[in-house]
């Protein structure tokens, strides 16, 4: 699947004849991620798959002609890094060599004297960089001049382009930034970078890693820049489909479009179910709303509303409605309210109950609301003979 942030159509004669630098840019892979919270089988099938969507960038750079991957940080999750992983990596860049690969080593996996960046003999055709001061790498054969710096411990407090200038002598250079870096965040511990300095840079193209959402391609001035997002999700904070940019730059135009590599994907739908009475009568609605996600999607079903206090939500029940999400979460927000006004009327056991936690339930505390809703549900089912 591929979804275009941005076409250039600043084609000229002269740009024909400039030489095109196809390159592919990705960023916070993470492998080896321990995925905690999956049982050990699956948690292991997810590294798999994180191995094979970077497996998957390399032959879809191979198969574009790419001359330049850029690795804009946290390729690895931290510095503990199996042998499969390496002997991965090592294969996938040897079995390209007409392929520069560059490296900006981020927080997750800094450059030092633990980090496999330092303790792995790397083909030629891959540069990593070393040093937390801007520097630059040459790509062979070409125009291009890479700039970048690495993270040598977890966090790196000085802005990388302070007071930076490219020099004179990169005049002529298509000169590209490689940053692991947090971008409008001053304070920020991760190689703060602000639009005004890249506005000044000068740069091509920065090519930045570290937030995992993808920022499709912006400007600062005249200046382009992108998040690649990370490239598979690895939980509920990190929806929708993931992958890496591929671009062709020359020195008169810049083309960008994102393309999809993740093997799984992980979305959010929440459902307002206010007034519902039964399962049966909502199977309709949660199908429609849900049908479209298959067996690529861990899905979280979020219902929203208010209910009867007596009606259960059943996640075997629903899990039967959607069989196709690989993964399906049930999140019961609803409030068991609706008809309240009668129930604590009642002269029951069940209307005495409600009425003792009404003032929590009413409460303006956020976190006593919340805690007396989950012991209303709760209680509701083991007075009506529920399973809890």
């Amino acid at each position: 699947m591929q979804t275009s942030f941005f076409i250039s159509s600043r084609f000229s004669e002269k740009a024909k004849e400039d030489k095109t630098m196809k390159f592919l840019h990705c960023a916070d892979i993470h492998l080896d991620s321990p995925f905690s919270l999956a049982l050990p089988a699956d948690a292991g099938k997810r590294r798999t798959e994180l191995r094979s969507d970077f497996s998957s960038a390399v032959l879809y750079a191979k198969t574009e002609g790419c001359k330049l991957f850029l690795i804009a940080g946290d390729l690895f999750d931290d510095d503990f890094v199996t042998k499969d992983t390496m002997e991965m990596l090592v294969h996938e860049f040897s079995a390209f060599p007409s392929c520069q690969f560059v490296i900006s080593p981020g927080n997750h996996d800094p450059f030092c004297e633990r980090s496999p960046y330092k303790l792995t003999e790397w083909p030629e055709n891959v540069h990593i960089f070393e040093s937390p001061e801007m520097g630059y790498f040459d790509i062979p054969e070409s125009d291009v001049r890479v700039w970048g710096y690495a993270f040598t411990s977890d966090t790196l407090t000085s802005p990388p382009l302070a007071g930076f200038h490219i020099p004179e002598d990169s005049d002529g250079k298509i000169n590209i930034l490689l940053a692991h870096a947090d971008l409008g965040a001053p304070l920020s511990p991760y190689a703060p970078l602000s639009e005004k300095e890249l506005e000044k840079s000068g740069f091509a193209y920065a090519a930045l890693g570290h937030i995992h959402k993808a920022s499709g391609i912006q400007y600062a001035g005249k200046t382009p820049y992108a998040y690649p997002g990370c490239i598979e999700g690895r939980g509920f904070d990190e929806t929708g489909y993931k992958g890496a940019l591929v671009g062709e730059l020359t020195k008169e135009t810049f083309e960008l479009r994102a393309v999809r590599f993740c093997k799984r994907r992980y979305e959010i739908c929440t459902a307002e179910i206010t007034g519902a009475t039964s399962l049966a009568g909502l199977a309709d609605k949660l199908v429609k709303l849900c049908g479209e996600y298959g067996n690529d999607t861990a899905l979280r079903l979020v219902l929203e509303g208010v209910t009867p206090p007596d009606f259960a939500v059943d996640p075997t029940a629903i899990r039967t409605l959607l069989p196709n999400p690989y993964e399906l979460e049930i999140k019961d927000n609803t409030l068991p309210l609706y008809g309240a006004e009668i129930l604590k009327k009642e002269g029951t056991l069940v209307g005495a109950f409600y009425r003792k936690l009404e003032p929590a339930i009413t409460s303006e505390d956020p976190s006593e609301r919340e805690t007396a809703i989950l012991a209303l549900k709760y209680g509701l089912k083991a007075l009506n003979g529920r399973d809890l």
